[in-house]
């Protein structure tokens, strides 16, 4: 007579097999690659692979810090240096400047001696006169015969304070004859390397000053390198003697 075994509803047998994994671990691993893909048995190395390639992102986005760490830090550095930069630059415009000022004085002293050497032929040439005697320029004192009838006539009411100011820092005062007809005349001289608006004007002031001091014929001359036509036009206008000189004359 055959003997059957009574059969085990699903959790019995469940609980049956659970029991017979837990004995036999060798089992739990036939179990599990019987019922697993190979899939998702190979996971775990993968997640070691994923693990391990997180890491080296870590490591080399640290890297990537660090350089743009040092990187703003040069970035500032060269902001400071180009600060500093644009300080020296505009240090050397300003002495550029001053340098091209000095210069310009220079040569409007350098000019100023030369033209207190060749004012006469100067004079005699381009505007008829002889006799020609300085009384007044940038290497010699003021003579007497200026200055003293200039004092007179302005304690006398004759000229005021503007009009000696003026004669007194005009760059040269010659007194001459006219060829013609030997009449005396003063002359009032301002010497620029570039004559300006502001040369006329002061040489027309100083010749009507000096007019009124001795009530003698007086003119007004610029001498310099070059003059504006616009300038030139004005010292016509106002019968101001232009005088150009050669530089290198």
């Amino acid at each position: 007579m055959t003997t059957t075994s009574p059969s085990l509803d699903s959790e019995s047998l469940v609980a049956r097999i659970i029991a017979e994994l837990q004995a036999d671990p060798d089992a739990q691993t036939l179990l599990l690659r019987a019922l697993l893909t190979n899939e998702f048995l190979g996971m775990p190395i993968r997640l070691e692979r994923i693990e391990t390639y997180v890491a080296e992102l870590n490591t080399r986005l640290k890297a990537v810090e660090t350089d743009v760490a040092v990187l703003k830090t040069d970035i500032a550095v060269l902001k400071t240096d180009v600060a500093v930069l644009k300080t020296d630059v505009a240090v050397l415009k300003t002495d550029v400047a001053v340098l091209k000022t000095d210069v310009a004085v220079l040569r409007g002293d350098m000019l100023e001696v030369k033209i207190h050497r060749r004012i006469r032929p100067l004079l005699s040439q381009r505007l008829d006169l002889r006799r020609a005697q300085v009384l007044q320029s940038p290497v010699q004192d003021t003579h007497p015969e200026l200055f003293q009838p200039v004092e007179k006539a302005f304690d006398a009411g004759d000229i005021d304070d503007g009009q000696e100011t003026r004669i007194n820092a005009t760059d040269l005062i010659v007194r001459a004859q006219r060829k013609a007809d030997r009449t005396p005349v003063w002359i009032a001289i301002e010497v620029s390397n570039a004559i300006s608006q502001r040369d006329l004007e002061r040489a027309r002031q100083a010749a009507d000053a000096l007019n009124a001091v001795f009530l003698q014929d007086a003119l007004a001359v610029v001498v310099g390198y070059r003059i504006l036509p616009q300038d030139q036009q004005r010292g016509d206008e106002a019968g101001v003697h232009t005088l150009l000189v050669e530089e290198d004359g």
